[in-house]
């Protein structure tokens, strides 16, 4: 007997069993981190921002997979995500995260400078790499790139 997309049941089930894996994985750019922690549980790191650092990080684990998504200003403006095994990520799975997060526009494949990387970006200028040597997808918006090119002045303490 044939299952969801004419697998067998054994099929169907690991498919299943692969998307429950796969959905705490994904990246959403733009949430706060009350909606991460919503999705994701309780952290299991955290960084803030500091002179070195534009942005501040908290660190999930979920279904095999550690997510840390950066973040200025309690919005979440790139993500950093690898499996806790440190294998590579199946072409399925890729395309699993990245769809989670497509925003408004699909992600279209991007010529990257890194031979070592596949590199995806959407029409807000958000983009994807996937560095296939660290086994490591990257998530990263406008937002993310602007306050590492361009820090925010520091206060002026009037000294």
């Amino acid at each position: 007997m044939k299952g969801i997309l004419n697998l067998t049941p054994r099929e169907a089930a690991l498919f299943c069993l692969f998307c429950l894996l796969i959905l705490p994985a994904r990246a959403n750019l733009g949430e706060t981190i009350q909606q991460c922690v919503a999705r994701y549980g309780t952290p299991v790191g955290y960084s803030e921002a500091s002179d070195k650092n534009p942005f501040g990080t908290v660190t999930f684990a979920a279904g095999g997979y550690a997510l840390t998504i950066f973040v200025i200003n309690n919005k979440e403006v790139g993500a950093r995500v690898f499996k806790l095994d440190k294998s590579a990520f199946a072409d399925q799975e890729l395309q699993t995260i990245m769809a989670a997060d497509s925003g408004s526009s699909p992600w279209k494949p991007t010529p990257s400078d890194d031979p070592t990387c596949l590199q995806w970006s959407r029409d807000d200028h958000a983009t994807v790499l996937y560095d296939k040597a660290k086994h490591m997808v990257i998530f990263t918006s406008v937002e993310m790139v602007q306050a590492l090119h361009f820090p925010a002045p520091k206060p002026n303490t009037g000294h």
